[in-house]
């Protein structure tokens, strides 16, 4: 029996140390985690469909439109404040709009009346008119076009230019007015916005 043990028959059991730790068997993937092809498929579509159904859902803007403007109480100002006859197109056609308007200083600082018309058919018309209108004035207004001839409209000769933009114009100085007219559409749709020109009435 062994020393200091008093118990016959006594067996002792020792503790074997484990200096590794106890290891724990790890859990088996998911087949989902492992990231297999059809896996990652499945999760694009419903990326895709959630996408789409974000698109289907928010209002999309089909066409942008310029706010309409008062050319009319526009040019009535201008007419009161200068004592200027400045012209303004009557009658028309319909579906026009006018989309910019202003009396303010131009260029080389003269005081100028200029509006604008958008047509339904997605033409542009301008209108501009000043006093002792400078060369430079006029080479601005026009878009530097190029002379090309003169036009009649009623009966009054206009010179007619082309810029580089193929934008016609057509010009008339009538005593110390001068007036210039452009558009992007033909210059026989532009004689007859001139035509239409008459002078404006003063705001009250």
């Amino acid at each position: 029996m062994p020393p200091g043990l008093g118990f016959p028959g006594l067996v002792v059991v020792g503790l074997v140390g484990d200096h590794s730790g106890v290891t724990t068997p790890a859990r088996p993937r998911s087949r989902y985690s492992m990231g297999t092809l059809p896996n990652m498929a499945r999760s694009l579509f419903v990326i895709l469909a959630m996408v789409a159904g974000l698109v289907a859902i928010v209002p999309r803007v089909s066409e942008v439109k310029q706010p309409t403007v008062d050319a009319a109480a526009v040019v009535g100002y201008a007419v009161k404040s200068s004592g200027t006859p400045f012209s303004f197109p009557r009658d028309l056609p319909g579906g026009w709009v006018p989309t910019n308007a202003r009396y303010a200083a131009s260029t080389d600082s003269l005081p100028t009346w200029q509006a604008g018309w958008a047509t339904p058919d997605g033409l542009y018309f301008s209108l501009a008119q000043t006093v002792n209108a400078t060369p430079n004035w006029v080479l601005m207004a026009t878009n530097k076009g190029a002379e090309q001839g003169v036009v009649q409209v009623a009966g009054q000769p206009w010179t007619y230019r082309v810029d580089e933009r193929k934008q016609a114009s057509l010009t008339r100085v009538d005593g110390t007015l001068t007036t210039v007219v452009v558009t992007t559409g033909t210059v026989e749709q532009l004689a007859e916005f001139a035509a239409r020109l008459q002078p404006a009435q003063a705001s009250g």
